[in-house]
């Protein structure tokens, strides 16, 4: 009975902390935003040169990467140096793999608030021009179609539920003033359906900023994880982070163990 105690205490904590919130630049509604995050190891980068909101910022007391995992969406949350968001620019969560043979940029999670919002906002990039320097590294649409959503691209096709983004302006720091918190928000059946993506893999993370222009040029702005412009590609990546299975899998998971010692303690 004390270990059902622990395994039910442990599943309850692992899919609460989820309500509704209100959201913006985006399209469509995202109810189930997460309200509390994981710190990402290797995202703390200090205040540089980059624009506002180009300029990812963080350190121990408050984090500049951050994670969560409901089962049916993965979401991470950046932030940037901005007291007052404002759109015109690409901000890109980067995926690399691992396992999967090639370092580097294998995915990525873009927001191009360049181009029209409703018609691109968050879009999902693959390995572009992969370094040697983040200055000359830059990513692809899935699609292969810069110009417009495919159905491979989030939200394309006219799905209005692949993938979420927003902001949270005026963030207090202690270090470093007012920040805007930039959240994605993309479901597990879309990237099971047209990536390589899987709940079941380890990512290391970076971050890539891109001044005044689409996701479709060159990285310009700023780097996170404390590299810059001209480092190796292979500098600003977090710690290796395992994709664990949605909760509801691990709670029908201990349902099954628990049943087969109550039943075999039933039998005996």
């Amino acid at each position: 009975m004390r270990l059902l105690s622990i395994l039910i205490l442990f599943v309850f904590t692992a899919t609460t902390g989820f309500s509704s919130v209100t959201v913006s630049n985006q399209v469509g509604t995202y109810a189930n935003w997460a309200t509390t995050w994981t710190a990402i190891g290797g995202g703390t980068d200090a205040d540089d040169s980059a624009p506002e909101n180009l300029d990812f910022v963080g350190d121990a007391a408050n984090p500049g990467l951050y994670y969560n995992n409901n089962g049916s969406y993965v979401m991470f949350r950046m932030r940037v140096d901005s007291d007052i968001f404002t759109l015109g620019d690409a901000q890109l969560l980067l995926i690399d793999v691992a396992g999967d043979g090639t370092n580097g940029i294998n995915y990525a999670f873009v927001w191009d608030s360049k181009s029209k919002v409703v018609d691109h906002g968050l879009e999902m990039g693959i390995r572009g021009v992969n370094g040697p320097t983040w200055g000359n590294s830059q990513i692809a649409d899935i699609d292969g179609a810069p110009s417009s959503k495919t159905i491979e691209d989030i939200n394309g096709n006219g799905r209005t539920t692949d993938g979420y983004v927003r902001t949270s302006d005026g963030q207090s720091t202690i270090n470093f003033g007012n920040t805007t918190l930039i959240d994605f928000a993309v479901s597990w059946s879309y990237l099971q359906a047209y990536t390589g993506l899987r709940s079941n893999q380890t990512w290391s993370l970076a971050l890539a900023s891109i001044d005044n222009a689409t996701d479709h040029n060159k990285f310009n702005g700023d780097i996170g994880g404390g590299a810059s412009l001209t480092d190796d590609i292979s500098i600003g990546w977090s710690a290796p982070v395992a994709i664990p299975e949605p909760a509801s899998v691990m709670l029908v998971s201990i349902v099954g163990v628990l049943g087969f010692f109550i039943r075999r303690r039933f039998f005996e």
